[in-house]
C-alpha cells in the first residue's frame, strides 16, 4: 500500500514516514522540503520504501498527478504552518491558506480520487482558552475556543474533515496530538513554536544556564509515540470514533526534564526565574495547559503510550548520539513573539558534552 503523507518533512512527518516504513509501506512524502540530509539514512534502512515529491498543499493539479501516479488510497494530512506570535503577524494569509484552504484542496483531492483513508493532524491547541479553564481536556466534554490563527484555522480544518466525512462518505480520523517533542525535532523556518525539552537540551549543548519562567508541566508526548498512535488508529478497522486526543496519559515538567540533562552535562544549571522576562524557555502560552484525556486511543483504540519521561529521555539521549548536530542549528534570524531575534552558527567543531551512559 502506498500513503501520501503531506508535510512529511516536518519532525513529527518524518517520526510518521519512519513507523509506516517499518510496516513495509510505500510512503511518498508530498512537501515543499525535503527531509534534512541527515533523516535519510533512516529512512533508507527501513522495510518499506520512500519517495519525496516537491509540492505545495495548495496546488489543486500536483496534487490530482500525485495521488494519480501512485495510485494513493490513504493520506496522512500533516503540512502546516506553526507559527509564534510575530511570525503569525507577518505572514496570516499565509497561515490561514496553508493550514485552512490547503486542508480543503487535500480534501477536495481525495473526494475526486475516491480515497479510502483520510487522517487529518490536528492538534491540542484548538482547545484554545478552553485548555485553562476545564480540568481535564477531553473530546466530548471540552468546547474548543481558539484564539491564535494556527488554533482557529486547525479548528475550522478539522471540523471541515468531520463534514466532508458527512457530505461525501470519506472515511475521515481526526488526531489532536499533544505538546509534542523528540527526534527530528529542530529549526525548519516553518515551525516556530519549539517545544520545551528541545530548547532546554540545546541549551545544555551550548552550555547554557536553562531559565525557566515557570517550570512547565505539560502532557509532554514522544514523537514516537505520536507516530505509534497515528500509525495504529489508520490500521484499526474498528473504531468507533473519528475524533482522537494523542498524549501520553501523564503529566511531567521542563524542570523534570532538566533533572535528567543535569546528569549528561556535568555543568548544566536550570533554575525557574522570578522575573519572567529574564527566561530563555518559552512556553508560547500564558500558563500550561490541563491534562489531556486519552481514553478514547487506551480503550477504543487499544494503544497504550511507551514512552514516559525516562523511556523519552533515554531514547533522545540515543538519538542525538547517533545523529550530527543539524538539529540544534538555527540557520535562520527567527524573531520570538517577545520581540527579541536570535541567530546562531554551530562550529563544526562542537563537541558531545555527555556522561558516559
Amino acid at each position: 500500500m502506498t500513503v501520501l503523507l503531506t508535510g512529511g518533512s516536518g519532525f513529527v512527518g518524518i517520526n510518521i514516514t519512519e513507523r509506516l516504513l517499518d510496516e513495509n509501506l510505500h510512503v511518498v512524502n508530498y512537501a515543499t522540503l525535503p527531509v534534512p540530509d541527515e533523516a535519510l539514512p533512516s529512512l533508507k534502512g527501513r522495510r518499506g520504501h520512500y519517495e519525496f515529491v516537491e509540492g505545495n498543499v495548495l496546488d489543486r493539479e500536483r496534487l490530482d498527478s500525485v495521488i494519480a501516479k501512485y495510485n494513493i488510497k490513504t493520506i496522512i494530512h500533516a503540512a502546516v504552518m506553526t507559527p509564534d506570535f510575530k511570525r503569525e503577524q507577518q505572514s496570516s494569509k499565509d497561515v490561514t491558506n496553508v493550514n485552512y484552504m490547503g486542508t480543503v484542496e487535500v480534501l477536495e483531492s481525495a473526494r475526486r480520487h475516491g480515497i479510502e483513508k483520510f487522517v487529518y493532524l490536528s492538534s491540542v491547541s484548538v482547545y484554545g482558552d478552553t485548555a485553562y479553564s476545564d480540568n481535564r481536556l477531553s473530546e466530548t466534554d471540552s468546547i474548543p475556543t481558539p484564539r491564535s490563527l494556527y488554533e482557529i484555522t486547525k479548528y475550522a480544518a478539522e471540523r471541515t474533515v468531520l463534514r466532508y466525512k458527512e457530505l461525501f462518505g470519506l472515511s475521515v480520523l481526526v488526531v489532536r496530538i499533544g505538546q509534542v517533542f523528540g527526534p527530528w525535532e529542530r529549526y525548519t523556518g516553518i515551525r516556530h513554536t519549539l517545544s520545551g525539552p528541545f530548547q532546554a537540551t540545546r541549551l545544555a549543548f551550548f552550555n547554557q544556564d536553562v531559565l525557566m519562567p515557570w517550570p512547565g508541566m505539560r502532557d509532554w508526548v514522544y514523537s514516537r509515540d505520536v507516530a505509534n498512535a497515528i500509525v495504529h488508529l489508520m490500521q484499526h478497522h474498528d473504531l468507533h470514533f473519528d475524533l482522537y486526543n494523542i498524549g501520553p496519559g501523564q503529566q511531567w515538567s521542563v524542570e523534570d526534564w532538566c533533572k535528567l540533562l543535569e546528569k549528561e552535562f556535568p555543568s548544566f544549571r536550570y533554575c525557574v526565574v522570578d522575573n519572567p522576562d529574564e527566561a530563555n524557555i518559552d512556553y508560547f502560552a500564558p500558563k500550561d495547559a490541563s491534562r489531556l484525556v486519552i481514553e478514547r486511543l487506551q480503550q477504543d483504540g487499544g494503544y497504550t503510550p511507551k514512552y514516559g519521561l525516562k523511556e523519552a529521555f533515554n531514547d533522545y539521549m540515543k538519538w542525538i548520539k547517533n545523529t550530527s548536530l543539524f538539529w540544534i542549528e538555527e540557520k535562520e534570524t527567527t524573531p520570538s513573539h517577545k520581540g527579541r531575534v536570535v541567530q546562531t552558527r554551530v562550529s563544526s567543531c562542537v563537541k558531545y558534552p555527555f556522561n558516559t551512559f
